[in-house]
């Protein structure tokens, strides 16, 4: 409870709030959502429980409620919104306890290049309001949101042509095959339906396949991939790609590599795969039937080719003949990522921050290994950062870390990382990742340590690190749930727990951290700061982050206990580089995920392989 400019006390409280809306069980059945608002916590200033219904009447929505909790909120509610045709304007009037509100909104239409996120302004008067020592309280409000969508990752998954369109013709036997002259085979690929625009023209494989699969590398090149090897195997095509244009997602390489190659293949291809390699090492394999791969591009339906899905880690390719060597790879990248550390709604400020630019540049050294620098300088600051009690939280502007890192498999299903240099602005120390890929599940059991030594005028100081998890994925519901034990920054230790769920390529994850000190809550919306294809590779290239927490945490507080800030307390080691980021997807893979994912897959080939389109 600060004092504000005015000097009078005035009310912060940071909550937790949980709605439940039920499921429709009937046809004409309005929507009904169970709610409690500001659970727990050494202040609780809004707490109350609800039970909301609403329902639609062509442009006309009403809701209605009842509250129960503080005096204030214990009553009923309602209200109606108008909405006025297509325009996104809307009327609406509320009445909350003895308040009445009325006022205008609007909703833009979703844009594109900020992830179809809406903005959404709103102008409103309350009428009666009163404060809760009952004083007159009307004003004038201006509100203005970004409304961020959670859905599938793929937006677009349209028909490519008719149902009854075959998408290739079958081969002739081999007996006439081996008899007849090295001849173009009839692989129409498919005609466009009505009001689909025309793919452009495809080179037809020859019967010898050379042709082909110098034309799968060379589109899969153009398409902005690395390191790019295409070679047989039997009746399996293989393909060996790196990376670093689709970083929302992985599973974008994935789809245009298999689509290139489904498409492309020679006639007797049966097997197409894609391995993924980082920094030249092969990471994983997916495999799909090619004919059914075929059939889904054209008519997006993922039925039948979701059980041919298959994965593979640390993939073996010794028997496979290579076609040709590896394709161009870029030789070094540059990731600007902000950091951001920030305190919200506590006893000295409404929000203060200290707001940073990471500049990271990586090197591809040899098979498996990277050098990666870090740059941090300051954008902005909060007077109370700048100048106040929060001083301890400003970023040290310089060159934060510089460290060789070395990614090898110790087993097929074991991944070490090791990373030795400067950390933490000149701290010599190092880092190491161990993460064992559950068998037979998209599960990930993972143990991180970290060692440094920090020398000043007086002491040196050696400082351990370390955490141990499991990553348990519920493939229902798409949530993953982490679990372990952590030895925090402060040398304090105990468990943490943190449940994860994916909508599209934004992760909301909930999560609690424990030591012996305190217990901190927090939630976190993680979102990617980069386009879905970014630059083509060269010399150079510039990329944003892939994935950028914004978090909201609090200390956990009983009834009547300060929930202020305390320093350095169940504070997580940071890793410059991390195996779970840079090489494994952000912990997104497995069998089912990649199953999963295959409308994303298809729309990454229609969007941008040419010789799918």
């Amino acid at each position: 409870m600060p004092v504000n400019r005015r000097g009078d006390l005035g009310v912060r409280d940071l909550s937790a709030n949980l709605k439940v809306s039920l499921p429709k069980l009937f046809h004409y059945q309005p929507e009904i959502a169970f709610g409690i608002n500001d659970l727990g916590g050494g202040t609780s200033t809004f707490k109350s429980k609800y039970v909301a219904v609403s329902q639609a009447f062509g442009p006309l929505r009403l809701n209605v409620g009842k509250a129960h909790g503080q005096p204030y909120l214990s009553r009923t509610f309602g209200s109606a919104e108008l909405a006025l045709g297509d325009t996104g304007v809307s009327l609406f009037a509320e009445r909350n306890d003895s308040a009445y509100h009325a006022g205008l909104r609007y909703g833009s239409a979703p844009i594109a290049a900020l992830g179809n996120a809406r903005l959404v302004g709103t102008v409103q008067r309350s009428i009666r309001a009163r404060t809760p020592q009952g004083l007159p309280f009307d004003r004038s409000t201006l509100g203005l949101s970004l409304v961020i969508p959670f859905g599938e990752n793929a937006r677009n998954p349209r028909p490519i042509a008719p149902e009854n369109e075959p998408i290739w013709t079958p081969p002739p036997p081999i007996a006439a095959a081996l008899a007849a002259p090295a001849v173009a085979v009839a692989a129409a690929v498919w005609s466009p339906a009505s009001g689909v625009r025309p793919p452009a023209a495809v080179s037809v494989p020859t019967l010898g396949g050379d042709n082909a699969l110098a034309r799968v590398r060379t589109e899969l090149i153009k398409a902005g991939l690395e390191r790019v090897r295409v070679g047989q195997s039997g009746n399996e095509l293989v393909v060996e790609y790196e990376n670093h244009r689709y970083n929302q997602n992985e599973v974008d390489a994935v789809g245009i590599v298999l689509g290139v190659a489904a498409v492309l293949a020679p006639a007797d291809i049966v097997t197409v795969s894609a391995v993924s390699k980082k920094a030249g090492l092969a990471i994983f394999k997916a495999s799909v039937d090619r004919g059914g791969y075929r059939q889904f591009l054209r008519d997006g339906d993922a039925f039948e080719v979701k059980e041919s899905v298959t994965l593979q880690y640390h993939p073996n390719e010794r028997a496979v003949t290579w076609q040709d060597e590896e394709g161009p790879r870029g030789y070094s990248r540059v990731r600007i990522d902000p950091q951001l550390v920030k305190f919200v709604g506590t006893e000295l400020g409404v929000f203060d921050y200290s707001l940073a630019a990471n500049i990271q540049a990586m090197v591809p050294l040899w098979t498996g290994a990277e050098l990666t620098t870090s740059f941090i300088t300051t954008l902005s600051e909060s007077p109370n950062v700048a100048h106040g009690f929060l001083g301890y939280a400003q970023q040290r502007n310089g060159l934060k870390s510089a460290v060789v890192s070395q990614a090898l498999w110790v087993t097929d299903n074991v991944l070490n990382v090791t990373s030795a240099g400067r950390f933490l602005y000149g701290d010599p120390g190092i880092q190491n990742e161990t993460i064992w890929m559950v068998p037979g599940r998209d599960d990930q059991l993972r143990a991180q340590f970290t060692r440094t030594k920090h020398t000043d005028p007086y002491r040196v100081h050696e400082s351990e690190n370390g955490s141990i998890s499991y990553l348990w994925k519920y493939a229902p519901l798409s949530v993953w749930v982490e679990t372990g034990y952590n030895k925090y920054v402060g040398d304090d230790r105990g468990p943490f727990l943190q449940v994860s769920r994916w909508f599209g390529d934004i992760q909301a994850q909930m999560y609690v951290r424990k030591s012996e000190l305190e217990t901190r809550i927090g939630f976190s919306l993680a979102m990617p700061l980069t386009p879905r294809q970014g630059m083509r590779p060269g010399w150079t290239h510039l990329e944003g982050a892939s994935s950028f927490p914004f978090k909201l945490e609090t200390k956990y507080a009983r009834p009547g206990e300060c929930n202020c800030i305390t320093q350095g307390v169940v504070e997580e080691m940071a890793y410059v580089y991390s195996a779970r980021m840079n090489l494994l997807n952000q912990g997104r893979l497995g069998k089912d995920y990649l199953a999963g994912q295959l409308q994303r897959m298809r729309e990454a080939a229609i969007l941008y392989a040419p010789a799918v389109q």
